[in-house]
């Protein structure tokens, strides 16, 4: 069985799992993770500015990922152990709208990969271009998503970018009831609730799901062929779980919150 602690504020402290190993989680006064320590002791560390923000994530090595703000709290740089450095640009509005990719080769060779994004006056994103491929975005007059469109450019052609096509459809509600690619359809259909119940693959199959109550789901099935059968207790908190030959159960204590877990 697993099994969880807390602190009084409700933030996990320590997961022990079905093997009695147990990873603990030391945080800050403010609540933040500050360390996490596994059964082997080894630690991760995670460090932050006087503005709460992380800066550095220390693993194991004592190897950093690295991450700089500007002054609006945006993130505007990145530095990865693999020595890839990402740089960020926003417009006025907080949007972004362009990453700058620098990596490291095998023979200190510095590639570089840009992309950028371009978005319409209310920051919807319209276009994603990079040295590969042009992927189009348009929206219908409820801001929903209508399609994507990829078209590659003469580099991405080589490197065996396709053209591509998704579409998407909606019903009155505003649910999305339709995607269309270049493989097939899925549709979607809904309960009066609003809940999915059934989502019919490319295949014509169909892999239903079924609820209780306001919408507790307690059985997927495909074809009505049992994939996984729910159980929950009397506040409706899932309790046990069975898929095919996986058996899962849970247990809670008074504040509601998961302590602990085993499957069989």
């Amino acid at each position: 069985a697993e099994s969880f602690t807390y602190n009084a504020l409700g933030q996990v402290l320590t997961h022990t799992d079905g093997k009695g190993q147990t990873t603990r989680l030391l945080r800050t006064a403010r609540g933040l993770p500050s360390s996490r320590q596994d059964a082997k002791g080894q630690r991760i560390r995670y460090e932050y500015d006087k503005a709460i923000r992380l800066t550095a994530l220390v693993n194991e090595n004592n190897a950093a990922y690295q991450f700089a703000y500007d002054a609006s709290d945006r993130l505007i740089e990145e530095k990865r152990i693999d020595q890839l450095t990402r740089e960020f640009s926003y417009n006025l509005g907080g949007h972004l709208t362009r990453v700058d990719e620098t990596g490291y080769g095998e023979r200190a060779e510095r590639p570089q990969r840009t992309t950028e994004f371009e978005r319409d006056s209310i920051g919807r994103l319209l276009s994603k271009l990079n040295a590969d491929a042009r992927q189009d975005y348009a929206y219908d007059d409820g801001d929903r998503l209508l399609s994507i469109e990829r078209l590659p450019t003469a580099s991405g052609r080589k490197l065996g970018v396709s053209e591509e096509q998704l579409e998407f459809a909606y019903d009155l509600l505003g649910r999305l009831i339709k995607e269309t690619t270049a493989q097939g359809e899925l549709t979607y259909e809904y309960d009066p609730l609003s809940n999915l119940t059934t989502l019919t693959l490319p295949t014509g199959q169909h892999l239903n799901h079924l609820y209780y109550g306001s919408g507790h789901l307690h059985q997927l099935n495909l074809d009505g062929q049992l994939i996984s059968d729910m159980e929950r207790d009397d506040l409706h908190r899932e309790v046990y779980r069975s898929q095919g030959q996986l058996t899962s159960c849970f247990g809670y204590d008074a504040m509601g919150r998961k302590s602990w877990q085993f499957a069989s």
